[in-house]
């Protein structure tokens, strides 16, 4: 069987942020996850829910769907959101594009939108909670850090849990990522460094780009390109070796 086949939650539940009180640089705030704002988070998508004519909550690829120079493509809807301990918990309707990504392992973790700090409670010293879901984006670089992955890699038993935390995996033939040893989660580090590398040429592309009309980005972006695949697919060899 394939190193590179991913399984989904057997219950279909995947976790859209954990618990915690996570920096958000961009806002220059603190956003307070904990269970009222999960509560109020889990009100309020119910009460859209009620609108025949709700959609669900867009789940994107990388946030495309807040740049609009970029694809507001979906990789999912979510249908049903729930308030857990553990944070927030949701149910995705899958687009074709969107699964294949998460089963493909080329996306592993979500990252969510809220409203602007303006509209969220404000807690005082910098913090605020929110108690809407805006979107959610599959990315490898979440600005919440602490997340589950959204698939596991899958072998000979297949299947897993949404909430076992890796405990049972091994019992059921699902290999944990770090065997046990609580070493991390280390495709989801190399996913990472290639999403990095790829976004650093394409940044310095249209930089280059502006200042000389195209022929010298282009040529700089297939050397980096080129570059970041080399670098990949070294880690990846190493990730296996390591991981068999």
């Amino acid at each position: 069987m394939s190193d590179n086949q991913f399984v989904l939650a057997g219950d279909g539940w995947v976790q859209v942020t954990p618990c915690g009180e996570f920096p958000h640089a961009g806002a220059g705030v603190t956003q307070v996850i904990d269970r009222e704002a999960c509560d109020r988070i889990a009100a309020d998508f119910n009460g859209r829910k009620a609108d025949a004519n709700f959609p669900g909550v867009l789940v994107d690829f990388d946030h495309f769907s807040l740049d609009t120079e970029k694809s507001s493509e979906a990789a999912g809807w979510i249908s049903d959101l729930e308030s857990r301990d553990t944070g927030l918990w949701a149910r995705v309707r899958w687009s074709d594009a969107g699964l294949a990504a998460v089963r493909g392992g080329r996306f592993r973790l979500m990252s969510p939108v809220f409203p602007p700090p303006s509209t969220c409670e404000d807690l005082g010293g910098g913090k605020i909670r929110p108690g809407k879901l805006v979107s959610v984006a599959l990315t490898n670089e979440p600005n919440i850090k602490g997340g589950r992955p959204i698939a596991n890699r899958k072998t000979e038993g297949g299947g897993q849990r949404s909430e076992d935390g890796g405990r049972k995996t091994e019992a059921r033939g699902l290999k944990t990522e770090d065997g046990g040893k609580g070493i991390g989660n280390r495709w989801s580090d190399v996913a990472r460094a290639a999403s990095l590398a790829v976004r650093r040429a394409k940044a310095e592309a249209r930089k280059l780009r502006s200042e000389d009309g195209g022929q010298r980005s282009e040529d700089t972006k297939t050397q980096r390109l080129g570059a970041a695949r080399e670098v990949v697919k070294r880690e990846l060899g190493e990730k296996r070796s390591t991981l068999k």
